[in-house]
């Protein structure tokens, strides 16, 4: 049982922060409060410092690549087509905990396929404490993760197979949502039935890789009429793709803009994040890149580079905390600074949006202080 004193406190559901007490107790938040006491608990006084809830990175595959021989456990390159697979199998809780991602206030990921299969399987939704996988588990399918990028084609036009083209690979994404909501529940495959779980029940939403202008534009077509929820995962032209984008009401994940100067690289205006956040659009973002992720350090780098472009600070926690919990549909434990949720609690010297020199202070998953 903690109780963390006199912290500037940002909720995470972008309102005005102010100086609150957290009480947590059995891996919960229990309170929060002024002036908050209890019999028993360990105090932590952090005067000045600014408490948030733990941040979320939903699409990153670090913890999958096989590192340091990276196999690339994340990447099932024999058949463009397998949304039975499950992200959960390739998991190395090791390499999560080599990358101590809780040192940058990253207490949760979302652990997910890569680019190179059109339909290339569910992701799972972990934190980042090193503990027992039981412990760390968050929800499995979370959501299904598709790709339209180069990387399918790269993977299957060397191989002289559809898809070699985008035309293959669209062709192939709608005759298999076609081909399993026409098979009878009897007769479905199980990859027919995930398909179905999700372009039919909507049991989870789409995450889908798209870069270029004609990707985005091609997916948002493609799912017009699905009213699924859908999040576009790296998707560094969106800037070409706005009014799109606003008539979808589509989710973006960004990539790690600072990869190979992708900013410069796709002419990408970061501030037209505004009009999103205006239109009601979920944002967040990710350390990926091409299917493959980096350090954790990128996490905070792109939300700076966000908050440079004009987005509100509080806003841009948001998209840290409250938006990916929403896109992996785990907004009813984390995300938010509330009575009831799980105590996964980020404590940072400074706001680390605002300033570079903010240092993580205390980093808590599970109501146990990690670092």
């Amino acid at each position: 049982m903690y109780l963390i004193k006199n912290g500037i406190l940002h909720a995470g559901d972008g309102s005005i922060p102010k100086q609150m007490d957290i009480l947590t107790e059995g891996g919960k938040i229990k309170k929060i409060g002024e002036q908050l006491s209890e019999e028993g608990a360990e105090v932590i006084n952090v005067t000045g410092c600014h408490v948030f809830p733990g941040f979320i990175d939903p699409h990153s595959v670090i913890g999958a690549m096989g590192i340091p021989g990276r196999y690339m456990d994340h990447n099932e390159a024999t058949n463009p087509i397998t949304p039975e697979m499950n992200i959960r199998y390739s998991i190395d809780p090791d390499e999560v905990n080599a990358q101590e991602f809780y040192k940058s206030g990253i207490t949760a990921v979302g652990l997910t396929p890569g680019n190179t299969n059109v339909m290339g399987g569910q992701i799972a939704v972990y934190k980042t404490a090193p503990a027992k996988m039981s412990e760390r588990t968050v929800k499995d399918g979370a959501a299904l993760k598709c790709s339209v990028t180069e990387d399918v084609k790269r993977t299957y036009g060397e191989r002289k197979q559809i898809p070699k083209t985008r035309m293959g690979i669209f062709y192939l994404m709608k005759e298999a949502i076609r081909g399993a909501k026409t098979t009878g529940p009897e007769e479905r495959s199980t990859a027919q039935q995930v398909i179905c779980d999700v372009f039919e029940e909507k049991k989870m939403p789409v995450f889908v890789a798209a870069n270029t202008k004609g990707e985005i534009d091609g997916i948002l077509h493609m799912f017009a009429e699905e009213k699924i929820q859908m999040c576009l995962t790296e998707a560094f032209c969106f800037s070409d793709c706005i009014e799109e984008m606003k008539r979808s009401k589509a989710g973006l994940i960004l990539g790690n803009i600072n990869n190979m100067s992708q900013i410069a690289k796709n002419r990408m205006d970061i501030s037209r994040i505004r009009e999103l956040v205006d239109n009601g659009n979920l944002i967040a973002f990710s350390n990926t890149n091409g299917g493959s992720s980096e350090g954790r350090e990128v996490f905070l780098w792109n939300a700076i580079e966000v908050y440079r472009a004009g987005v509100p600070a509080e806003e841009i926690v948001k998209m840290m905390t409250a938006n990916p919990a929403k896109m992996l549909g785990v907004d009813d434990r984390l995300g938010t600074l509330e009575e009831g949720k799980d105590a996964d609690i980020s404590v940072f010297t400074a706001h680390p949006v605002t300033s570079y020199a903010a240092r993580v202070r205390h980093s808590i998953i599970n109501g146990e202080v990690i670092f």
